[in-house]
């Protein structure tokens, strides 16, 4: 059910409060009606369907792990583009806590900054979007661990996936009053509430903005800390530290009347001349420690340091374990934890110190090269890349389990690796596993789900891992396909053995597989002229006989290939960059359409003939792998449309759907003769979401509700054909949304 509330506030500083899919007013002062919705504890709607994800575990930036300070087995991680995650201690699961949010409000799935109250652990906060220049950011506040939200809109933008995204946690919650937090933005200085995250004003007083971008996007202020000491509980905190990406002058800044007035940390900016900028702080034991680099990590940095100031006096120590640039921090006591950051050979390093900084143990040694850790991948086996583990990279975000600081929690650029025999790095041998389960980070291109049972139940293309053949979706892959990033995917959907791919990447961009994606090989040659790099669309018949190659070059023919590319052949009646399509019953039929003219060919792709014309030129589509010249048409705006080839005749299914971005279908239903037809778009003027049909398109069902939503979903959506109720969705973020039917 949804959860109503009434909220009365005045919003400061053009800051407005609104529901999670948007505003509920202007940018004026008003009181405000916000709306929470409730995705975590229960759906609004019982639709009949489960949502969750088919398994990699991971795949993508985890900038940053919260441990919550009070209640134990209370944690949260954050992305750079696929939301945010809480812990689950009861499952050992990491669950997502944003797929509420929609397509209208994909910008917000990058998450900046993750604040959890120390006071009153049910209340954690996030600071959200993912580009700064792609609209503006907001706070989502919640009072019950992340279940239900409230979105609070600001009027800058924010930068998830921005350059400078490892840095601290830019958001924080007063530790003597709850009430209070502290935001410091990329480009707009420092903000402060001071009614649980409702309202927000900038702090004028604060005397920097930061003057450093790199790539064209400024870092700003990097991160907040307070000396919790230096009050009493119920009052403001007094002393707060702030780091700010300045160049050419100091930039740490100390407060000691609770934010009215602040100054510069003398000596606090390493090199003032080339600029060290501080990553991360965190206060233990009257001691602020600060990890700094020469640059906006995740871009290239080299040098660094990590700094211990004294808070009473603002004496400055440099302690660095090694010359390195550092980012990842966390305290606990005398208990002080770093990480190296782009340190690419042989690898970055985690340190631990026991005693304050004086003396330090690093995971491997610097000078001997000798490693103090085991690592086991068995949750994720992918990660074991091209035969070789790393300890990791990218690795801003550190966490000590405040309750255990054996357990420990570290971030990098494709999973959440931990140990729980930490002080074994003093003398012994850390012991590091995968603890990503649960969070689906990767950004998706293509789903393909072959009707061959003996073939994997999907094969993925996808940014940064390439792709993988998924031979149990409830399980992570054992491999990557480990080359180059594919641009298309296609599969010989009778004989699922047979795999081609289109790379943007290596001398031969075209790479097939004989045995569903095991080992791979390159074609023998290129067409004539046809460069490296080319990328393109590939489609291969049904049976895996032929194969059809569109180069993703400019100005250039496809080309057709039966012998693995021993040999090609210009696609003769083809216009240049026309879209492909193999039928799914008939070896020798391929489709193509360009400009909204049809395209068919009766002979393995050797020459093309118009088949009809259409007045909308985009749209996907989908080939009925049961019936021989049945084509499925998904328009935005436009609804669904049946191609029925041998009549060369298009006509609208069904006047029930307005909107189809992405179109598939999957086995039939039983009693039934057609395969279900799923889409991503609107039908029964129910709102945007997944609906299936199972009589032809005649009638259409919600599977989703207003809580499963997943962010920045892609166009492409594939039913399986194996399974009836099932259906695999694309993310740009959120792996691979997989939907069943509940039995």
């Amino acid at each position: 059910m949804k959860l109503r509330r009434i909220i009365a506030a005045i919003c400061a500083a053009s800051i407005c409060i609104g529901c999670i899919s948007g505003c509920a007013g202007d940018d004026s002062s008003s009181d405000s009606e916000a709306e929470t919705v409730n995705y975590y504890n229960g759906k609004d709607v019982d639709t009949g369907w489960t949502w969750g994800n088919a398994q990699i575990v991971g795949g993508g930036f985890i900038p940053g792990i919260v441990y919550n300070p009070t209640e134990e087995g209370v944690a949260y991680a954050k992305t750079d583009m696929g939301g945010a995650y809480r812990w689950n201690k009861e499952t050992s699961r990491w669950d997502c806590i944003t797929d509420c949010i929609g397509a209208d409000d994909w910008n917000l799935n990058g998450i900046e900054s993750v604040a959890t109250d120390p006071i009153e652990p049910n209340r954690v906060y996030l600071a959200c979007g993912t580009y700064s220049n792609l609209g503006k950011g907001a706070i989502f506040v919640s009072e019950d661990y992340g279940s239900n939200w409230v979105k609070v809109d600001l009027p800058f933008g924010l930068g998830g996936n921005e350059v400078g995204r490892g840095a601290g946690e830019r958001l924080m919650v007063d530790p003597n009053d709850n009430s209070i937090l502290y935001f410091g933005t990329r480009t707009n200085g420092l903000y402060r509430s001071k009614d649980y995250g409702m309202t927000w004003e900038e702090v004028t007083s604060f005397p920097t903005k930061g003057n450093y971008s790199d790539s064209g996007y400024p870092l700003g202020i990097t991160w907040i800390a307070f000396d919790k000491s230096s009050s009493e509980k119920g009052e403001a905190t007094k002393t707060i530290f702030a780091g700010v990406a300045l160049s050419g002058d100091d930039n740490v800044f100390r407060s000691d009347d609770g934010g009215e007035t602040w100054t510069a940390i003398a000596g606090s900016n390493p090199d003032k001349k080339h600029s060290y900028y501080p990553q991360q702080g965190k206060i233990s034991n009257g001691k602020l420690y600060v990890t700094y680099a020469n640059g906006s990590f995740p871009n290239q940095v080299t040098l660094g340091k990590v700094y211990r100031i004294d808070v009473a006096t603002s004496a400055v120590e440099d302690i660095s374990p090694q010359k390195h640039a550092y980012c990842g921090l966390d305290v606990n006591g005398d208990m002080i934890v770093v990480s190296t950051v782009c340190n690419w050979s042989p690898e970055d390093n985690i340190y631990v110190s026991y005693d304050g900084g004086n003396t330090w143990n690093g995971f491997w040694d610097y000078a001997t090269g000798d490693k103090h850790y085991e690592m086991n991948v068995d949750n994720a086996p992918w990660l074991y890349w091209h035969g070789e583990l790393k300890l990791g990279w990218w690795t801003s975000a550190i966490a000590i389990n405040p309750f255990n600081t054996e357990e420990l929690l570290y971030g990098t650029g494709a999973t959440i690796y931990g140990t729980s025999n930490l002080s074994a790095v003093k003398g012994g041998t850390v012991n590091i596993d995968v603890r990503a389960m649960g969070i689906e980070e990767c950004a998706m291109f293509d789903i393909v789900s072959p009707s061959d049972p003996n073939g994997p139940e999907i094969y993925t293309i996808l940014g940064d891992l390439y792709g993988f053949r998924h031979d149990d979706v409830t399980k992570p892959p054992q491999e990557h396909f480990g080359d180059f990033p594919a641009t298309s995917l296609a599969v010989a959907d009778d004989a699922a053995q047979y795999v081609v791919r289109a790379t943007s990447s290596g001398d031969k961009p075209v790479i097939y597989s004989k045995d569903y994606g095991a080992t791979w090989e390159y074609v023998a040659t290129l067409p004539e002229g046809i460069a490296r790099d080319a990328g393109g669309q590939v489609a291969i018949a049904c049976d895996g006989s032929s194969i059809i190659w569109q180069p993703g070059t400019m100005g250039t023919n496809a080309y057709r290939t039966t012998d693995f590319g021993e040999t090609w052949e210009v696609c003769d009646g083809l216009p240049i960059n026309a879209k492909l399509l193999a039928d799914g019953v008939n070896p020798n039929t391929y489709y193509a359409t360009y400009d909204g003219t049809f395209y068919i060919s009766k002979d393995a792709g050797k020459t093309f003939t118009i088949l009809t014309t259409f007045l909308i030129p985009n749209f996907d589509w989908v080939a009925n792998n049961n019936v021989e010249g049945e084509i499925w048409l998904g328009i935005s705006g436009g609804g669904v449309y049946k191609l029925d080839v041998a009549a060369a005749t298009i006509e609208r299914a069904t006047d029930k759907v307005s909107q189809a971005d992405a179109i598939g279908l999957g086995k039939a239903a039983d009693g039934q003769t057609h395969m279900v037809i799923y889409i991503l778009g609107e039908a029964n003027e129910e709102g945007w979401g997944v609906y299936q049909s199972i009589d032809g398109g005649a009638t259409w069902k919600k599977l989703n509700d207003d809580t499963e939503r997943w962010g920045n979903v892609n166009h492409c959506i594939s039913g399986d054909p194996k399974v009836y109720g099932r259906v695999y969705i694309s993310t740009n973020g959120r792996g691979i949304i997989m939907g069943n039917e509940n039995k």
